[in-house]
């Protein structure tokens, strides 16, 4: 099977004869570009507004990443993130193909360990959460074709949202400045990918709004990957004279989405297509349904700004796992919020302090499926299916207080100080325990579980030269478990023995912005105790539990460049080399893996691309290489090194209040055998989830009006 193997010892540190010839060009021909002045564009200064207190990119004394408009959604599927995101350095994205697993996306390798959904980051859309209390996200009712554009900020300073270790992803949709008019668009593709959009936008001078929606399905390139999912977002901006009201509505109605599960490397060898047997005998797949309404106020107040929002969001949920027993989840979740906050110049600082209430509430089941039962499960062979497994009420509440200020010391010197409280509280109510017929049978897992945790980041940036500027910064994090996570494998409530993990950062940079060439480096060190680190339980199918794994070290170095080589040309690259170890664990057999890598996370990432536009007509071709990963604590086998070739091409026409794009894209241009995702430590070996062979697209968008 192309690029699986079977290892003993770790991986060489730098391995590959392609990658590094290129990623050599590409710095070579920037730095020769760098004293050549010939030609001039326009500057224009990014203002990112993810580390809470709006800050120029440039003057930032922290790793923050901005993908435009342009990036994010020309000529894209807008099936998940990964589409975007692969071009941040620090970043890893799988489950792009999984659509019941959802986006799997880590940064600085948090959130790798998550089996569904996104953990150890803040996302945040339009400034609303995307993540609960708890410390889950999902990705699934983000806009992705009708994006701004992307903020990453990368470690440290996600400590000001709290509950979060690797960072936080800012995405902003459009709402209606530059509007497109009315119409819409069909976009066609292999594995049966189809997607049928509508568009309206207009700009009336204080008022202007963006409502999109679209309709979309696959077949999937998997035995049981079939997905379905309507979307529809209304973004209005009014501006009044006491301030700006910004309103915000998001319905997501995903009424199939299916698992094909994870395959051992013999069975990914003989059929790549192929789902996981009990994929398919148990029908695993997840229906969803989410509604998520917002405001957001903004005036002048005094000598500074308040900022006012709030929001609710309405998920159902329901998923029949890939195995047998205890394996039909659901759960109906409302999760609302209010947040303040007040910016004010003091002398030579600007200080932010603000406040953020959370509150989610999910109440959830599980209920016993069909198939063969191993021994030892909640439910057993002569149960009928449906029976109730698990019935608790989860609830989490957080109170986030934070200040922030940024300090000119000079005309070349800038310090960031920052620091966040925040008290967590969960409980959990054992309604499965109330309904039994005989009390005495069973243990009431009713439970809580409280934290209180303080978090800060201090950064200094020196403009050491008036296109250069180098920051250092330090800060601790810390995340607590999510209900998943808390899970117990000896039956429902908490489980006693996990922990919260904490962690601590130091990161040092160099950046340069200039009419023609910028870049940044960074490198870091964050070293975490108490490590959240998943298991599976022989006899408990897929199912996945957690343990706290001792000490880890994460050290990295992180590089990003774009030149614009020519008028018409730009070039882009970003490169990651990651050492993410075990330092000190036992997992719950007693074996011991200090000195292993963390699996799931591979140790180089190289993402290249070339962008051309010439009048109506652009052209843009991209390469992403990952390095090899492993699947497990062990470190005793790993998929190897894998790269991926893509294309998009287009034109525009406009006719009077016409306007036109037409589009084709292919993906995977090779063909190549790859992994998209590793499910860690699972049961049997069924470790790997293979992405499609070669993927074309095309679509065509009308607007008029615009």
């Amino acid at each position: 099977m192309g690029g699986t193997e079977v290892v003993r010892r770790p991986d060489p540190t730098f391995s590959g004869r392609v990658r590094w010839p290129l990623f050599a060009g590409l710095l070579v021909a920037a730095t020769a570009q760098a004293d050549d002045e010939a030609l001039v564009l326009d500057p224009v200064e990014v203002t990112v507004t993810a580390p809470r207190l709006a800050t120029p990119l440039a003057d930032l004394p922290a790793a923050v990443s901005r993908v435009d408009e342009r990036q994010a959604t020309e000529g894209r599927q807008g099936l998940q993130l990964d589409e975007a995101l692969n071009r941040v350095p620090g970043l890893f994205a799988q489950n792009r193909y999984n659509f019941a697993q959802d986006a799997r996306i880590s940064i600085r390798g948090f959130g790798s360990r998550a089996p569904f959904g996104v953990r150890g980051l803040r996302i945040l859309q339009d400034g609303i959460p995307e993540t609960t209390p708890d410390g889950q996200s999902q990705v699934d009712a983000i806009d992705l074709l009708n994006l701004r554009d992307i903020e990453v900020l990368r470690g440290p300073s996600a400590a000001l949202y709290g509950n979060a270790s690797g960072g936080v992803i800012s995405a902003r949709t459009r709402d209606g400045r530059d509007p497109r008019g009315f119409g819409g668009g069909v976009l066609l593709g292999s594995y049966g990918y189809r997607r049928a959009e509508a568009i309206a936008e207009q700009d009336h001078g204080t008022h202007r709004y963006s409502l999109t929606a679209h309709d979309f399905a696959i077949d999937g390139h998997r035995d049981q990957s079939t997905a379905e999912k309507r979307y529809l977002r209304l973004h209005t901006a009014s501006e009044l004279e006491a301030g700006t009201l910004n309103f915000h509505l998001r319905y997501l109605d995903a009424p199939r989405t299916d698992d094909p599960g994870g395959l051992t490397r013999e069975e990914m060898r003989q059929n790549r297509r192929a789902a996981a047997p009990l994929a398919m005998a148990l029908d695993s797949t997840q229906e969803a349904e989410q509604l998520t309404t917002g405001l957001q106020w903004e005036q002048s107040l005094g000598l500074g700004e308040l900022r006012l929002g709030g929001f609710w969001t309405q998920r159902d949920y329901a998923q029949q796992l890939p195995f047998p027993g205890d394996s039909r989840v659901a759960y109906e979740r409302d999760f609302y919020g209010l947040n303040a906050q007040y910016e004010q110049d003091i002398g030579p600082t600007r200080v932010l302090t603000g406040i953020d209430l959370e509150e989610q509430r999910d109440d959830r089941t599980r209920r016993c499926t069909s198939g063969t039962f191993a021994p030892g499960l909640d439910c057993d062979e002569d149960e009928v299916v449906g029976d109730l497994a698990l019935d608790q009420l989860e609830r989490a509440r957080s109170r986030g207080v934070f200040i922030q200020t940024d300090t000119a010391l000079g005309s070349n010197w800038n310090m960031v100080v920052g620091a966040r409280h925040d008290r967590i509280r969960m409980s959990i109510r054992d309604d499965f325990f109330d309904q039994l017929d005989d009390p005495d049978s069973a243990t009431d897992d009713s439970g809580r579980r409280s934290f209180r945790e303080t978090s800060g980041m201090a950064g200094l940036i020196w403009h050491f030269q008036p296109e250069y500027r180098a920051f250092v910064n330090v800060a601790t994090n810390f995340e607590t478990p999510t209900f998943t996570e808390f899970a117990n494998p000896d039956g429902g409530g908490f489980d006693p023995d996990v922990e919260p993990q904490r962690a601590r950062s130091i990161e040092v940079g160099i950046r340069r912005e200039s009419q023609h060439l910028s870049w940044e480096a960074s490198a870091y060190a964050t070293r975490v105790r108490d490590e959240l680190s998943p298991y599976q339980i022989e006899g408990q199918g897929d199912r996945t539990f957690y343990t706290n794994a001792g000490r880890t070290a994460r050290d990295g170095l992180e590089l990003a460049v774009e030149w614009h080589a020519a008028p018409q040309w730009t070039l882009s690259g970003a490169y990651s080399l990651s050492d993410f170890r075990f330092r000190e664990f036992d997992d719950v057999e007693g074996v011991r893996h200090d000195g292993n890598r963390l699996p799931g996370l591979p140790r180089e990432q190289l993402f290249l691309e070339a962008d051309w536009r010439q009048g109506p007509f652009f052209f843009t071709v991209d390469a992403l290489y990952t390095g090899a990963r492993y699947v497990n604590d062990a470190n005793d086998e790993r998929v190897g090194g894998q790269t991926t070739l893509n294309l998009r091409a287009g034109r525009h026409w406009q006719d009077g209040n016409a306007h036109v794009e037409a589009f084709v894209a292919a993906n995977n241009l090779l063909d190549a055998d790859s992994v998209d995702n590793i499910r860690i430590n699972a049961n049997q070996g069924r470790y790997y989830e293979p992405a499609p062979g070669l993927t074309l697209m095309a679509g065509m968008r009308m607007t008029f009006g615009r």
